[in-house]
């Protein structure tokens, strides 16, 4: 019982320095800088849909006049992917996107 508990141990530690090898305790810093990539997020504001709801019936009920409605399309799809090849859904949260405000996400 004795051999199988220190081999047990054995185990475990031999496992956690290899780790520990293998992936760091401390993460090293890349040596080459890369410049910061900001891009442009899109506003966008969170709706729960009901029972037959179209995207047209959404765009109606949250007008939206400094974008076409191709460009808006466009912007909707990037924001809900899934919905490209389903409908909506009653009780489903969807994001709508909205023009009048444009932020830039700079990661660093």
């Amino acid at each position: 019982m004795r051999v199988l508990l220190i081999a047990a141990i054995i185990f475990t530690l031999i496992h956690f320095i290899r780790i520990d090898l293998v992936e760091g305790t401390i993460p090293s810093r890349p040596l080459i800088e890369e410049p910061q990539a900001c891009e442009d997020e899109t506003y966008s504001i969170t709706v729960t849909s009901i029972d037959n709801d179209t995207i047209q019936s959404l765009f109606a009920l949250y007008p939206d006049h400094e974008t076409t409605l191709l460009d808006r399309l466009t912007k909707f799809y990037s924001l809900n992917p899934h919905l490209q090849k389903q409908e909506i859904v009653g009780g489903e949260k969807i994001k709508l996107p909205m023009s009048s405000i444009q932020t830039t996400n700079c990661v660093e």
